[in-house]
């Protein structure tokens, strides 16, 4: 297995959510691994996103998968809001939101979203667009500083075997 057919799987999922949410105007949640040399995909059940602590048992047992040594990347696609907050300026709403006390769904301006976050032991790769679901339509990507970095209950899935 190698980096090309790892890198090639994740833009054809890349590919897939966009091309999905275009034609249903939203994207059923998914799971993916790359294990044993070979792509697997399966549907989240709702339950698991219906509740934190749904959200928090999701998130054990793809980090159990990913301690199995021949799991060499996972992720999952689903549909968030995003919001661009100014952690450099100290506010108190970067604060409360990165401590966990306040979601990104109670911040005034944020947009809807569809997100892809490939997991490895090398790193992480966060893939997301603004998304208008009554239009069924995929804008630009969400990018500015921290765009591309993922933090909370769906990242950093192989982080067990860090120093």
């Amino acid at each position: 297995m190698s980096k090309k057919q790892i890198d090639d799987f994740k833009e054809v999922l890349r590919q897939g959510m966009i091309k999905n949410f275009e034609l249903a105007g939203y994207l059923t949640p998914i799971m993916f691994f790359y294990k044993a040399g070979q792509p697997i995909i399966t549907e989240i059940p709702n339950e698991y996103l219906a509740s934190d602590a749904g959200k928090h048992g999701l998130a054990e047992i793809i980090k159990k998968i990913c301690q199995e040594p021949d799991t060499m990347m996972a992720g999952i696609i689903i549909e968030a809001y995003g919001a661009k907050i100014h952690t450099e300026k100290d506010s108190e709403e970067a604060k409360a939101v990165l401590s966990g006390e306040k979601k990104v769904r109670d911040i005034e301006g944020r947009q809807d979203i569809i997100i892809m976050i490939a997991s490895s032991p090398e790193g992480e790769e966060v893939k997301s667009y603004i998304v208008d679901p009554e239009n069924k339509a995929v804008g630009e990507e969400f990018t500015g500083k921290g765009a591309d970095e993922m933090s909370g209950t769906f990242s950093h899935f192989f982080n067990w075997n860090k120093n």
